[in-house]
């Protein structure tokens, strides 16, 4: 009751240790396997670590995985086409990973205002061509105002080599057309984390909580439901003396919900708890007279005996299948004679 997610540490050793372990299924934006082959490599020691895994995982950065994993952990290796990039790549060992980086590039090397820096990265993400064209031009040999000012130096005028320059330009198109600017890769990591924190700290009511989540894809509660295993947490069958709507904890174990069986709606589901909440249903009979009403249907009843709602009942699935008409019949009389004041002899 007194969890506050805005107030979890962003350093938390754990979570970081199960992220770069691999161990993400759940975990937003970091569970596919390719992402978990990723975390195995660089092995993350912080959010700056994820921000950069996050933004290298896409079409434009990704060739660059291999490179940054290398340097990351060999350091010494690292090398520049231009020692003017060292500045703007080393937090990145050496790789250009975010929008940012585009922007310094062309500002340091080429001379470019902040201003005219963005309006190129914005090109280069649309697939501008024409202005990308131009605006190479321009990175290498610089433009002048027509007075004579000059507006930016360009490259060669600062000291790069033109092949260098030409290089550089290359790798920054291709990466800038997919590539995430760091403060929404960022943004993007933290609720990662806030995940991945949650399933490390709070496991079972985390994976609960996913199961609900995805509870119209058969898939996916078949693939966390396999997390769970792993993890050690048995999910256990439906009961409609102990099910709730959704998945919920029980003990050491999450309860499978109800809304998973087919043929049964909400309105159906609460009208269970609700009396359940007067007293525990005994028997089928039981569960059938006092669930009479507007929801009330034998496909329902079907549902909860073949998902295995009503094996503490003592019955096996075959026979109550195979009583379920009789019982119903009885069940709709007994509701009639009591709305008419009788008794009959179950009431006895």
């Amino acid at each position: 009751p007194d969890f506050d997610i805005t107030k979890i540490f962003l350093d938390d050793k754990e979570t970081i240790k199960m992220m770069a372990d691999g161990f993400t299924e759940g975990v937003f934006q970091f569970e596919s396997e390719g992402m978990k082959n990723v975390l195995r490599s660089f092995g993350p020691e912080n959010l700056e670590d994820l921000t950069a895994i996050l933004s290298l995982y896409r079409p434009g950065p990704r060739k660059s995985i291999p490179t940054y994993i290398y340097n990351r952990h060999n350091p010494d290796k690292i090398t520049y086409k231009t020692q003017l990039l060292k500045p703007i790549l080393d937090i990145t060992y050496g790789c250009i990973v975010y929008q940012e980086q585009v922007m310094q590039i062309f500002r340091s090397l080429a001379g470019y205002s902040l201003g005219r820096a963005d309006i190129v990265r914005r090109a280069m993400s649309k697939k501008k061509h024409e202005v990308m064209k131009k605006e190479r031009e321009t990175f290498l040999y610089g433009e002048k105002a027509e007075d004579g000012t000059v507006l930016c130096e360009g490259a060669l005028a600062r000291g790069v080599e033109k092949s260098v320059a030409e290089e550089i330009y290359d790798d920054v198109a291709l990466f800038s057309s997919y590539a995430f600017n760091k403060s929404h890769a960022a943004a993007y990591t933290v609720v990662a984390y806030e995940t991945a924190y949650l399933k490390c700290h709070y496991t079972r009511e985390y994976m609960a909580a996913l199961l609900s989540s995805v509870l119209a894809f058969g898939g996916k509660v078949t693939r966390y439901s396999a997390e769970c295993a792993r993890l050690g947490i048995k999910i256990l069958p439906p009961d409609v003396n102990e099910s709730d709507l959704n998945f919920t904890v029980s003990g050491n174990n999450i309860r499978f919900g109800m809304l998973a069986i087919k043929n049964l709606g909400a309105g159906f589901i609460k009208r269970i708890i609700e009396l359940r909440s007067e007293r525990k249903f005994e028997t089928m009979y039981d569960f059938c007279v006092r669930m009479q009403g507007r929801d009330f249907n034998r496909r329902a009843v079907e549902g909860l005996i073949k998902s295995g709602a009503m094996d503490s009942f003592g019955y096996n699935r075959r026979q109550m299948l195979q009583g379920l008409d009789l019982v119903i019949n009885a069940a709709e009389q007994e509701a009639e004679r009591s709305a008419g004041g009788q008794m009959s002899l179950f009431d006895a």
